[in-house]
Formats: structure tokens, C-alpha cells, sequence
């Protein structure tokens, strides 16, 4: 397998489609529902994407914690500076843990006897309808969406941030026996089986890369083979 190439392929992927959200976010402050919506049904597997994608970088070129890496030519991607990106927060490189905790079948208040009056007056709040046009805010939504895009521009510095990450982790489970894979088991956050946008099958891709890289660590040396 030609890895650099395979790498390459779907980071260049993940830059188009990024490219493509922040157009459609436009300046972040508010947006409407369905078009936030529609962005997060989109970002949310591109992340999962690009954490496998790291992983891959990690692996195949046996990037460790405190080893310099050789970087390739700098992307031509456009950079955040000075203000607006120290308003950025660094990119999440762990999946986000799924919880397990049981959920209760009875919503809203407890049942409880209902005992009316003759005399009561009863006051009914009105229904609030949600629009799909309603104007919310999508701070949140454009913070990780930078984060992504600025990530995207150097991935072999978000695998060395990796490297130094897992070894802490390391270090944490000698003494205590926990440990947190940047991967969390089953199927990556985002993932859609029926999904036919163009991000679902580039999550498929990284996913199974990542896992085929873990898997069967490749002898490269740092540099990449065919097969």
C-alpha cells in the first residue's frame, strides 16, 4: 500500500470539505437552523476522519514523543493569526467516550396523582414551535470547525501532539492500569452505514486505514511502500 499517497488522498478530501463548511457558516454568529444542522451532520464524521487520519501519520511513520519529524511542503491552506486564533482551541484528537449510563423511560415530571378543582384556574403555557428557519447561534459549531481547518494545515505536528498525549496515557496506566485510545471501540462518532455523502465514505476509508495500520504496523522506515 502506497500510504503516503492514500494519506494525502483523503487529507485533501477533508480540506475540500472544510473548505465548503466554512463558506456555508459564513461569519459564525448566528445561522439558520437547518443550515447549523446540516453543518454539524457533516463536521462531527469529517473530525472522526481526521483523528483516524492522525493516527495513520503516527503509526506508519513511527512518530514518537519528543522526535523531530521531517514535514513535507507547507499545504496551501489559509492560516488564522493573532487574535482570531488564539480564540481557537487545539483540535480534540480523542473520540468522544460513549456513555452507558442508563436512561430513564419516564420524561418530563414524575407521575404523580392529578388532582383537579372546580374553582382552579388552570393556565396553559403556550406550545413552542421549533423552525427550521429559527436563527441560533453557532459559536460552538464555528470554534470546532476552525480547529479542524487549522489542523488540517499541519498533521504531522497534530500526530506529534499525539504522540506526546498517548505517551502520558502510557505513564497513567503503568501506575493505575487505565488507559484511553484515541479510538474509541466500534464504530467511529458520525459514522452513517446508509450515509451517501461523500465525508461518509471518507470516514469509512481513514477507519479502516487506522485500524489496518494498528493492526499490522507497516516497516517503512518513514517512507512509503507499494504493495
Amino acid at each position: 500500500m502506497d500510504w503516503t499517497l492514500g494519506i494525502d488522498r483523503q487529507r485533501d478530501a477533508l480540506v475540500r470539505m472544510v473548505a465548503a463548511l466554512l463558506v456555508m457558516a459564513g461569519d459564525g454568529g448566528v445561522l439558520p437552523r437547518h443550515v447549523r444542522t446540516g453543518i454539524w451532520r457533516v463536521l462531527r464524521p469529517a473530525e472522526a476522519a481526521f483523528r483516524r487520519l492522525v493516527v495513520v501519520v503516527k503509526v506508519v511513520f513511527k512518530i514518537e514523543a519528543g522526535v523531530a519529524v521531517r514535514r513535507g511542503p507547507v499545504p496551501a491552506i489559509p492560516r488564522v493569526s493573532g487574535d482570531a486564533a488564539a480564540r481557537v482551541p487545539a483540535f480534540a484528537l480523542f473520540d468522544a467516550r460513549k456513555s452507558f449510563k442508563a436512561r430513564s423511560s419516564v420524561k418530563g415530571r414524575k407521575p404523580v396523582p392529578r388532582i383537579r378543582f372546580f374553582d382552579e384556574v388552570q393556565v396553559f403555557e403556550p406550545v413552542v414551535v421549533i423552525s427550521p428557519d429559527d436563527a441560533v447561534s453557532a459559536a460552538h459549531l464555528m470554534r470546532r470547525l476552525k480547529a479542524l481547518h487549522l489542523a488540517l494545515g499541519d498533521v504531522p505536528k497534530q500526530a506529534r501532539r499525539l504522540a506526546r498525549w498517548e505517551a502520558k496515557r502510557q505513564a497513567v496506566r503503568a501506575e493505575t492500569g487505565r488507559y484511553i485510545a484515541p479510538m474509541r471501540p466500534g464504530k467511529p462518532p458520525g459514522n452513517r452505514d446508509r450515509g451517501r455523502h461523500p465525508v461518509d465514505f471518507v470516514l469509512k476509508d481513514c477507519h479502516e486505514m487506522a485500524l489496518y495500520a494498528l493492526h499490522d504496523p507497516p516497516d517503512m522506515g518513514g517512507k512509503s511502500t507499494s504493495t
